[in-house]
């Protein structure tokens, strides 16, 4: 009986967790590159706005 606990939580442990972390971090890593590539076309587009508003832009 030990023996299948502890493989048990062996699989839990590199398996399971590993996956989820694994899981958690790339969502993180997604969720920060969207936000940051949509700050960069706010960026973009304000600056349009403001070269249209120029004389001469």
């Amino acid at each position: 009986m030990t023996l299948i606990l502890t493989s048990l939580r062996e699989f839990f442990l590199h398996e399971v967790l590993g996956n989820l972390t694994a899981t958690v971090f790339l969502t993180a890593a997604a969720w920060c590159t969207r936000r940051i590539r949509a700050a960069r076309a706010a960026r973009a587009a304000r600056a349009a706005r403001t070269a249209d508003r120029r004389p001469g832009g």
